[in-house]
């Protein structure tokens, strides 16, 4: 599966996540009850602490304070008691252990038209929404190991049994495990996502010691996945209480993400630090409205509060932090680049703007000036059909007015590109061509790193004839047995060295290492390459640059064949004159 996909697909998860979410709250599946509320005790045990009056809980004897023994309900029956929403008619039977009576107990979910609202419901539709959507754009640009952790620690952000509760016209034991699932990603899992996300952002480990805090982190996160997938599938069976263990393990998770920051951010410089600092502090408010929520819930259950507190909401909405200010390091520093999808988004903008304008002017003129019905049909069908024939010139035009207005200093960048490319036809020597592509270029586009190798002799490998950012201690010469120059033979089109699992230790590293290599051909033969880097705030070219660079590198082929042709006439014009 190529890159794009994986990305849309992680982005359209995302997505259903946060559906799913605004779902649990406007359209639950019906607003029912089986007439007790439980909570989870010390040991086998769950405790009544609410009976709805006049329900079959309250005609059955049960009251507050009451034992229900878990030990006699599946693992399905004890999410259906936890969730409560469950198809009308459902029947549950509990055990309850009165003072010195324990007796069984069939209950019916009934329909509940004053049931209460879902707790934190404003805060964390606030928190889901700005996570989930964030995250969506980020993995949809950049699909990758660490941004799926990134949608993992998103799908944290709703609650866990109003989400499960939607799938309860499931039936037994099958709901048990789906509600298993969603306790697991969603209560369990996200905060230890960021394990693996943190040391892979804002790239992949590239020296020996980030790759080994890599994999110490990624142990930690499939430590956590075995130790929780245990918990939310056998607690029901065991009927252990697992609270202190849960608050234990995440302040754990919050110290070790914590460290794993602070290690990333001292191992980077530069641009790369501004951005892992922007993500350290999304980290740490994260970290402490975890804090913070976790207190204040033990808190109000060890006093016996039923209402929420203003401290829960707001902690509950705070996680969204991180995503914030994941998205504020892509703006400022472009992480990814969002002036091409802007630029897009704006020229269609228009145009449907411009459709809606034209044809509902021409209904409404139609309407007002002509009284024949069939006439004025014809006239709105003519204008609609001659409308869209010019959307095509519409849509080049309005491109190029929003590029030169909006995008004033990409639009200059492009055009002294497209000056180059056109006095390439005129290169007086090879030199020039070079320089064109490895020293005027990566200037222009603002690019951290550039280089062009090409073939001075015939049997001889590859040269670097020119070149911004790379040193004498990087590579000099490339062979035609190397994997670069084979695949740019075998392909003749523009690589992304990643998406090839291209990677040479000889090519500059950190930010000045190659993103991508573009072929210089002539007649179908590979005469030489150009290797670019990454822009100077950190983001890969979008399309539209690293088209222009194509177009770049193609004329620099002519260019080549225009100097080696005219190094041959002149060359017969001086045998001829010495004949």
């Amino acid at each position: 599966m190529n890159r794009p996909a994986t990305g849309y697909i992680l982005a359209a998860v995302a997505l259903a996540v946060l559906a799913l979410t605004y779902a649990s709250y406007f359209a639950p599946l019906e607003d029912v009850t089986f007439g007790v509320a439980v909570y989870a005790a010390a040991g086998a045990n769950g405790r009544v602490t609410a009976v709805v009056p006049g329900s079959e809980a309250a005609r059955s004897g049960i009251r507050t304070g009451d034992v229900v023994d878990f030990s006699a309900l599946t693992l399905s029956d004890r999410y259906r008691l936890l969730v409560q929403r469950s198809p009308q008619g459902t029947p549950l039977t509990i055990r309850i252990i009165a003072p010195g009576i324990p007796r069984s107990v069939t209950l019916r979910a009934r329909r509940n038209a004053s049931m209460a609202a879902a707790d934190f419901t404003a805060a964390t539709l606030l928190g889901a929404t700005i996570s989930l959507l964030v995250i969506a754009l980020v993995v949809a640009r950049r699909p990758s190991l660490a941004t799926a952790a990134l949608v993992l620690y998103a799908a944290g952000a709703p609650q866990s049994f109003p989400i499960a509760a939607l799938f309860s016209w499931i039936p037994n034991p099958i709901f048990g495990a789906v509600a298993a699932l969603c306790n697991l990603v969603i209560a369990q899992l996200p905060l230890w996502a960021l394990l693996p996300f943190i040391v892979r952002f804002p790239e992949e480990p590239q020296t020996p010691a980030a790759r080994k805090t890599a994999r110490i982190a990624d142990a930690l996160f499939l430590l956590a996945v075995v130790v929780f997938a245990v918990q939310v599938v056998y607690e029901p069976v065991l009927f252990v209480s697992w609270g202190a263990f849960d608050t234990s393990t995440n302040y754990a998770a919050l110290a070790a993400v914590l460290v794993f920051t602070a290690v990333a951010y001292g191992r980077t410089a530069g641009e790369q630090r501004r951005r892992v600092g922007w993500v350290l502090v999304g980290v740490v408010v994260a970290a402490i409205a975890y804090t913070v929520f976790e207190f204040a819930d033990i808190l109000r259950m060890s006093s016996g509060w039923s209402s929420r507190s203003l401290v829960e909401d707001v902690a509950t909405a705070l996680p969204a932090a991180l995503p914030i200010a994941l998205g504020y390091a892509i703006l400022r520093h472009r992480v990814l680049d969002v002036g091409f999808a802007l630029n897009r988004t704006m020229v269609f903008g228009v145009m449907t703007a411009l459709v809606v304008i034209v044809v509902s002017f021409v209904d409404w003129l139609t309407t007002r000036l002509l009284s024949e019905e069939r006439l004025a049909l014809a006239i709105e069908a003519v204008v609609t059909i001659g409308f869209g024939v010019a959307l095509n010139w519409i849509h080049g035009r309005t491109e190029r007015v929003i590029d030169r207005i909006v995008f004033r200093a990409r639009h200059i960048a492009e055009k002294r590109i497209d000056y180059r490319i056109g006095a390439l036809d005129f290169a007086p020597t090879d030199a020039f061509v070079d320089e064109s592509v490895a020293v005027e270029a990566p200037r222009i586009l603002d690019l951290h790193s550039a280089a062009v190798f090409r073939r001075i002799a015939e049997s001889e490998p590859f040269a670097r004839v020119a070149a911004t950012g790379w040193s004498d201690r990087d590579a000099l010469k490339i062979g035609d047995d190397s994997l670069l120059v084979t695949t740019l033979r075998s392909l003749e089109r523009t690589i992304v060295l990643e998406d090839v699992a291209i990677h040479d230790d000889r090519f500059p590293q950190g930010e000045l290492r190659p993103a991508f290599a573009i072929p210089v051909v002539s007649q179908h033969e590979l005469v030489g390459f150009a290797l670019f880097g990454n822009r100077n705030d950190g983001a890969l070219p979008d399309p539209e640059e690293v088209a222009l660079l194509a177009r770049l590198c193609h004329a620099a082929g002519n260019g080549y064949a225009m100097v080696e042709a005219r190094r041959w006439r002149e060359h017969a014009a001086v045998l001829e004159r010495s004949v």
